[in-house]
Order: C-alpha cells, then structure tokens, then sequence
C-alpha cells in the first residue's frame, strides 16, 4: 500500500486558505505537517461577505461556537435576500425575498402515509400556494404564504434566542472577511499549522508533473506530497505553473468587474437588517451586506459596459452620505472554472478552483465544498486517479448547478434600457441546462429535487420565478383533490405569528450574544 500524506503545503492565506489549513488540521491525524505560506502584501479579496447556512456546520466542526466567534468577525446573521429593482426598469420599490426557508413545513404529503419512505414525501408547499394562487385563493407572494422567514426578516428578527444556539428558522451569516480569515490563521495557528510569510518565487515540478516543492523571495524550499492552491485568481500552482486551461463563463455570466467601499452604520440607532440587500441599478447591482460595525457595499457590473471611475460614481450616488470619506476597492473578477481543480498533486481551492459572481453568496460555500468533498477521496502518496476523477466530477457538478440558478435570475428580469440590461437580455449564452429547467418552470414549478444533492432546492427557484413574475399558468392537477394547501398555510401563518412574538430583535440578539 502507497503511504499516507504526511506533508501538506497550502499557498494564499485569506479566508480559503485559512479555512482549508484549519479543516485539514482537525479532520488529519497529528502526524500530518501542514504549512500555510502566504505573502505579507497579496490582500484578502473578500467581495462577498454573505454565507449560506452551510457555514453553521463547517463552523461547528472547527469546534467554534456561534456565540464565541460571530463577535470576533462582527457577524450578523442572514436569513435571506431581499432583491430590490430587479424586475422591471422603473420599479425600483418591487422587491422579494429568497429566504433560507423553514424545514418542517417544506413538503405537504396529500396521503395518509408516505408514498417514498427513503425521501421527504408529498409536494413541497410552494406547489400548493401557486394552485390557491391561480384560483384566486390567495395574493400573498410565495415566500410569505410558504415559510415565516420573509415575515420575520421586516420584523427585524434574529433566528434564534440569544440563550440557545438553535436556530429556529435556517439562517447564514454574514462576516467580515478580513476578520473571518484572522480567525481561522490564529485556530489553525494555535493548533499546529506551521505559517510561513514569504513570496512563492517558483513552483518547482518533478519528472513526472508533480510539484515537488516551492521556493521562496527568501530561500527557503517547501516540500510537500500534497499542494492547495489557495494563489486565488492567480491559479499560480493550478494555473500557472501546472497549465490547467480555465474555462471562462462570461458568456452566460456578464459581469466581471465590482468596486467596494465599506459603509457607515449606526446600528444602535437603526439596529441591523438580518438580510443582504440586492439592488439592480443601471449597469449591474449593488450588494449591502449589514454587520456589527459597518455596511460592507459594492457594484458589480461589466466593465465593457462602464469604466470603474463611472462605477465608483455610480455606487457612491447610490449610497450617498454613508460612504463619505471612505476609500473604494476595485476588483477584476475571473468568472469560470478549472475543468480539473484537481490536477497531479495539487487541489485548486476557492477562487484559484472556480468563481462565480456573489449574487447568491456562495464564495465561501464553494470553499466549504471542496475542502467537504476532498476528504471522502482524500488519497495516499500515489495520488489514485478513481479518487481524482471522482473529485474534480463533484466540484464540476455543483459548480453548474450555481451557475444555472444565477444566470436565471438575469435571464428572467424584465429590464432592458441601459447597454448592461440589453446584453444580458439579448447576448447571454443560456446553458442547455438550464434551458430545460426554464422550458419545465414554462408549465410547472419545481417538483422532486430530492432525487439529487442539489445545494438551491426547488423552492429557492421558485422564490425566483414568483418574484421576477415568472410562473407557470397551471398547477399540478392532482392538488385539487386535496385541501392539504388551505391546511398548510394555516399552519404556516401560526407559525410566523408564533416567531413573530417569540424571537428577538437582530441587534438586541447580536449584543446579549456579545456579553453586551
């Protein structure tokens, strides 16, 4: 038998190299050496500073407590996005919410007992809200009529109380990347991981391809059997020095560019939104990520569209006296994919593996994902090449699946008069995939997504298609032969004015949290 991996070498710091060196750290035995190496002047890229909820459970494999590392990145939580402006031109107040969604009430089962014992049984309860919908039952938008988190997000409340970490509805964070990322160095630090602040000089490769090791501005060579490359868009092990070809989405994805300026808050005064805020303006769409200290905020547009000294202008017209006096960022941003994150002995993380734009704030997840899926194919010394395939297969699939729910939401809005909104209408490459998922959405709504890990279930598509007034004319003809969806609502509406009454306010929560 080939012998175990003793030597890790992770190249970048930031949050996807601190979170792998920390993950590998605790899922690895002692005798595995890992070492971070990462460069004193390369910056965290942080652009989106919203998780989803996978977070809560990387977290709590790290052994970190909600209550012990939110305040030390200024951590908010999130329990959806609100998107504003999207529709249509000339509705700026039209907005919806995609939430995280409430478990126990998600599928509705019309029979006696379940009909698949293996899976969540029945229809998901969006189906039977836009049945009562189209007969004239109901007006109430799918997110209100099908879980309580849209409620309880204009009601300003956390999910969960501040003397239990049990969230009472699915919620995500949101967290301040500079800090998240010092977080993860001091854990992982603290637990063994060696670090070294240096420049990676060259990548050196042995005859068969490998990389045998790195050598520094300083002299100094790093060995390794197995290297991360966490280099970021650079890709410069996966890249750079291995020659994997990146495929470049851009033509379903539009965007490429973004400026971010960090925005004053008064929380105290005004206590904090447990959202992130989605705005679409002239040439792209504006992010407003709510956490302790301050607003996180920027644009993401097309840089054949507008230049980013207009952006800049742009965002600061938008965000008027918050951002006064505050320095922007501007950022390129590498939307696609390595074909192979996993090529020879080196494993591409975050973005150096894929990138898509953080519309649905799935940076970190993507991080998350990768480092979660290594370690059931985590190989010997050998590298087997089942074990490779098997990985690169994984991330690929997961990535399109992203990148077909974010494209959709373009490729259903209505607006059309700025060159930005034209091109998205009339220039977006539409993958096939989602070409059949929209030709399904065209005369139902999502049904039976539990067939598959899908990290988007059916009722986030639906979230989308009812807010950018995409649904199907018809409903599923088997609904009508049950009042389970009158039923359900019911128990829905009791719910949220149960949680209405018994979570607390977001702030109020955040500071008891805090020992404030």
């Amino acid at each position: 038998m080939a012998e175990p991996i003793r030597e890790i070498v992770v190249m970048g710091g930031g949050t996807a190299g601190w979170l792998s060196a920390a993950y590998l750290n605790r899922a690895l035995s002692p005798q595995t050496k890992i070492t971070l190496i990462e460069s004193s002047d390369i910056p965290t890229v942080g652009v989106g500073e919203a998780t989803i909820p996978t977070l809560r459970g990387t977290m709590d494999f790290l052994g970190l407590r909600e209550d012990e590392w939110m305040p030390k990145c200024s951590a908010t939580f999130k329990n959806a996005i609100r998107f504003n402006g999207w529709l249509e031109d000339g509705k700026p107040e039209h907005g919806f919410y995609h939430p995280f969604g409430d478990r126990p009430d998600r599928y509705v089962s019309p029979w006696p007992a379940p009909h698949f014992p293996a899976m969540d049984t029945g229809f998901p309860l969006y189906h039977y809200w836009l049945s009562r919908k189209l007969a004239g039952q109901t007006d109430a938008p799918m997110t209100y009529e099908c879980h309580p988190t849209a409620a309880l997000c204009d009601a300003g409340k956390a999910p969960r109380m501040p003397e239990s970490d049990e969230h009472l509805i699915r919620a995500a964070y949101h967290v301040d990347a500079g800090l998240l990322a010092k977080l993860l160095r001091d854990t992982a630090k603290a637990r063994g991981v060696h670090h070294v602040v240096d420049r990676v000089a060259d990548v050196v490769l042995d005859e068969r391809g490998w990389v045998r090791h790195l050598v520094t501005d300083g002299g100094l060579e790093l060995p390794g059997q197995l290297f991360l490359d966490c280099s970021g868009f650079r890709g410069r092990i996966i890249n750079q020095a291995l020659g994997q070809k990146f495929i470049d989405d851009r033509p379903s994805l539009k965007v490429n560019a973004a400026v971010a300026i960090q925005s004053k808050s008064d929380p105290e005064r005004d206590g904090v939104r447990p959202y992130t805020l989605s705005t679409a303006i002239e040439h792209g769409w504006v992010w407003d990520v709510p956490l302790m200290h301050r607003n996180g905020c920027g644009y993401v547009y097309a840089d054949d569209c507008i230049d980013g000294d207009q952006a800049e202008a742009e965002l600061r017209a938008f965000l008027g006296p918050r951002c006064e006096g505050m320095p922007a960022r501007h950022l390129k941003m590498r939307i696609g994919r390595n074909p192979e994150p996993w090529v020879a002995n080196c494993v591409a993380i975050g973005l150096s593996s894929c990138f898509l734009e953080p519309l649905e704030s799935t940076g970190i997840f993507l991080t998350e994902f990768q480092l979660g899926s290594l370690l059931p194919v985590f190989p010997s010394s050998a590298m087997e090449e089942p074990l490779r395939r098997r990985y690169n297969t994984m991330v690929r699939d997961v990535y399109l699946e992203l990148r077909d729910f974010i494209v959709l939401h373009y490729v259903t809005s209505r607006r059309k008069t700025s060159k930005f909104w034209q091109m998205v209408r009339n220039e977006t490459e539409v993958p096939d995939t989602l070409k059949e998922k929209l030709e399904l959405f065209d005369v139902s709504l999502p049904m039976l997504d539990a067939w598959k890990f899908t990290v988007f279930k059916g009722q986030s598509y639906a979230c989308i298609l009812d807010g950018m007034d995409h649904l199907p004319s018809n409903a599923y003809p088997i609904l009508e032969q049950t009042g389970a969806g009158a039923a359900a609502a019911a128990k829905v509406a009791e719910r949220t004015a149960e949680l209405l009454q018994r979570l607390p306010d977001h702030y109020t929560c955040l500071r008891t949290m805090a020992g404030d």
